[in-house]
C-alpha cells in the first residue's frame, strides 16, 4: 500500500497587537494548530515582529519554518489605497515589506496550498501561481476588533473584498457576511465553504454529575501519533505509579485508535489500565471518568487539545509546559501542575473534593465553549483543503 506524501501548506498571517507575546490572533493560532495535523505548515508573518516573537511561534505552534520580521528597504511600496487605513491602524505605517513579498514569491512552488489569513496578508500572497488559495478575510471568522469596524463602517473594504474574492479558490467568512457578498455578486462556488460545518470535530458536550463518576482518570488521543504516545508514556512512567499509591482504587482509561501492538501489550500488562480502541471521546463519559489528563509535553496543537478536554464537562489536568505554549484564553478552566508531585495532588483533590471538582468543571466548560466556534472554523478549513486536494488529484 502506497502512503500519500504529506502535503505542504503556506500560511500567511498578520501580527495582532492585542495578542501580545502570542503574536497572532487566537483564531490564527488555532487554525495553524489544526492544519498541522494534515499538512507541513510553513508560516509567513506579516507586520512588525521580533526574533523572539518568531521563535515563540516556532515553539508554540511547531511549523516547519517561520519567516517574517524583515527590515525595511528602498523597495518597499505603499499598500492598496483601500487597505491603508486598516494597515495604518494595525502597524502604524502603510508600506508593504518587499523582502517578505520576495521571499514568499520565490518559495511559492514548494507548497501544495496557501492560506491567506486576514485582509492585511492578502498583498503578500504569491502571484501567477496555480496553487489553491484559501482566504480568510477577517482572520477570525467572526469579525472583532479593528477589522470589525472596517467591515461595519467602511464603504471601501467591501468593494476591495469583492475584487479579492474573485481571485481565490475558497473563502471562509461568517455566514451572514457571506450572504451579503453573494448579494453583491461573489460566486457561490467560492462562498460555499463559509456555510459548511465540520463533522466529528466537536468534542462530546455534557453536564457531568460528580456523584455519577468513579475514581477514574481518562486520556484520549490518536494512538498512532508519536507525540501523543510520548506524552502518554511520560504519564504512565512518571505519574501513574504514584497516583496508584495515592488514590485508592483509581483506574486509568485510555481512549484512542490505531495503537501499536507493542503499546497494546504494554497496557495489557499494567494493573488497572484499560484501553478503549475508539475514536469517540464519549467513552470518557460512558466510563464515568472523574478527571481527564492532558500531559501535552510534545504536541504542538495544544489549544485544540485543551479546548476539547475543557468542553466535555470533566475537569482537565495539564502541565505547566503546555501552558507556556497555549494561548492566554486557554489558561482558565484547566488545572495546571508544575511538577509530577503537583499533578498527583491535583488529580487526588479532584477525585475527592466535589466542590473543587464542580468549580473546575464549570470554569472549563465556560472557557472552552466560548472558543468552540473558532475550532469549528479551523476544522472546516482543514476539511475543505483536504477535499480540494483530493479533487485536484482526481481521487
Amino acid at each position: 500500500m502506497t502512503v500519500a506524501p504529506i502535503r505542504s501548506l503556506l500560511y500567511i498571517s498578520a501580527v495582532q497587537a492585542q495578542s501580545g507575546e502570542g503574536v497572532l490572533s487566537l483564531q490564527s493560532r488555532i487554525n495553524i494548530g489544526v492544519l498541522s495535523r494534515d499538512f507541513e505548515v510553513s508560516l509567513a508573518v506579516v507586520g512588525p515582529v521580533t526574533v523572539e516573537g518568531l521563535h515563540r511561534l516556532r515553539v508554540d505552534l511547531g511549523p516547519v519554518r517561520v519567516t517574517g520580521g524583515f527590515e525595511k528597504s528602498g523597495a518597499d511600496r505603499d499598500c492598496e489605497k483601500r487597505l491603508r487605513s486598516l494597515m495604518k491602524s494595525r502597524f502604524g505605517e502603510t508600506k508593504l515589506n518587499a523582502r517578505l513579498q520576495t521571499t514568499i514569491q520565490r518559495n511559492a512552488e514548494a507548497f501544495d496550498a496557501i492560506v491567506v489569513d486576514g485582509l492585511l496578508s492578502w498583498p503578500y500572497r504569491p502571484v501567477n501561481t496555480q496553487l489553491p488559495i484559501a482566504f480568510i478575510p477577517y482572520g477570525q471568522g467572526i469579525a472583532t476588533g479593528t477589522e470589525a469596524v472596517a467591515v461595519a463602517d467602511s464603504d471601501l473594504i467591501d468593494p476591495y473584498l469583492i475584487t479579492v474574492s474573485s481571485e481565490v479558490d475558497m473563502l471562509f467568512i461568517r455566514p451572514d457576511l457571506a450572504s451579503k457578498l453573494s448579494e453583491k455578486g461573489v460566486s457561490m462556488r467560492r462562498l460555499q465553504y463559509s456555510f459548511s460545518h465540520p463533522t466529528g470535530a466537536k468534542p462530546t458536550l455534557a453536564e457531568v454529575d460528580f456523584n455519577l463518576t468513579e475514581p477514574r482518570i481518562g486520556f484520549t488521543g490518536y494512538l498512532g501519533d508519536a507525540a501523543n504516545i510520548a506524552s502518554l508514556n511520560w504519564f504512565l512512567e512518571e505519574i501513574w505509579p504514584v497516583a496508584q499509591r495515592a488514590i485508592p482504587g483509581v483506574e486509568f482509561h485510555i481512549v484512542g485508535s490505531a495503537p501499536s501492538q507493542e503499546l497494546q501489550n504494554r497496557l495489557h500488562r499494567m494493573s488497572r489500565v484499560v484501553l478503549h480502541w475508539s475514536t469517540d471521546d464519549r467513552q470518557l463519559l460512558d466510563q464515568r471518568c472523574r478527571v481527564v489528563v492532558e500531559p501535552l509535553l510534545f504536541e504542538t496543537h495544544v489549544d485544540a487539545k485543551l479546548v476539547n478536554a475543557m468542553a466535555r464537562g470533566i475537569p482537565a489536568v495539564t502541565t505547566r509546559h503546555a501552558m507556556r505554549r497555549a494561548h492566554f484564553r486557554m489558561r482558565s478552566g484547566v488545572v495546571v501542575s508544575d511538577s509530577r508531585e503537583d499533578m498527583v495532588v491535583a488529580i487526588n483533590r479532584l477525585m475527592s473534593d466535589s466542590i473543587t471538582w464542580k468549580r473546575a468543571a464549570r470554569e472549563g466548560m465556560v472557557a472552552a465553549r466560548e472558543q468552540l466556534p473558532r475550532f469549528e472554523l479551523a476544522h472546516c478549513i482543514r476539511r475543505e483543503l483536504n477535499r480540494f486536494g483530493r479533487a485536484s488529484l482526481g481521487v
